[in-house]
């Protein structure tokens, strides 16, 4: 276990490419039933999702080089082979939150689009969407869990990234189980979520569940201090800023 992909009719498929790809096209499928549902403009919401993306994969590439860094071959930048397999691999989805956050904003302030609407309607396809993600890091065997040998355990034996022939806690299935129930309880919310509130309480729900499963981690590049892991870090800000926002948004 832990190949990166299969063939298929003479070409290769990558598993975390395909898992990406299905999870695009599912949130996506979901959105556009979601926008029809609350009567929202399909235009308006490709627009945010385009510097939603944008913005997004600029914040998890970021904060990746920052947790990393310490593996990084600065002596090797210049070489255009390594710079590319240094851009291309390598994303860190809290990242991802941080940076598509000011692009709600300068949707919502420049672009003059009602957010809140979209993503009281919406909020529910990004965990779904993670999901996918979550289950092609399995597949591959990126983002492994500590040593285990109980129920359900997993052991790689051609993986890049995991340690080959140990036997590890399969989080990256338990963190892809919580996305998925996460999605759910969001779509069955949706009508009674007003304004932010259903972010806010997409970023506190997921930011407890992502602080409790690093202990549950064992990949190497993870970053952090204080015994807590950079994710860890960055949970307990998410936590606590959306908790406070959520307050205030009901009060």
């Amino acid at each position: 276990m832990g190949k990166i992909g299969f063939y298929l009719i003479g070409h290769f498929i990558a598993y975390y490419g395909l898992m990406i790809v299905l999870g695009i096209f599912t949130s996506a499928l979901i959105a556009y039933f979601q926008t029809k549902r609350f009567g929202l403009v399909m235009n308006d919401f490709l627009i945010i999702c385009g510097f939603s993306g944008l913005f997004g994969i600029i914040g998890a590439k970021a904060l990746y080089l920052v947790t990393s860094f310490q593996h990084i071959n600065v002596s090797k930048l210049a070489d255009l082979t390594y710079l590319s397999s240094l851009m291309s691999g390598g994303f860190v989805f809290l990242g991802g939150i941080l940076g598509v956050l000011p692009a709600l904003i300068f949707c919502k302030s420049k672009l003059h689009i009602p957010v809140p609407s979209y993503i009281q309607a919406c909020i529910g396809c990004i965990p779904i969407g993670h999901m996918f993600g979550r289950i092609g890091c399995f597949l591959v065997g990126c983002c492994y869990g500590i040593p285990y040998s109980g129920q359900f355990s997993v052991t790689y034996t051609e993986s890049l990234f995991a340690p080959c022939g140990a036997s590890l806690f399969p989080v990256q299935l338990v963190e892809a189980v919580i996305e998925l129930g996460l999605g759910i309880l969001l779509l069955l919310l949706s009508p009674k979520l007003k304004r932010y509130s259903g972010l806010f309480l997409y970023l506190m729900l997921y930011s407890l569940s992502r602080f409790s499963l690093e202990f549950l981690r064992y990949d190497e590049i993870r970053g952090g201090a204080a015994g807590l892991s950079t994710s860890q870090l960055l949970s307990i800000f998410l936590f606590v800023s959306a908790s406070f926002f959520l307050i205030k948004e009901k009060g």
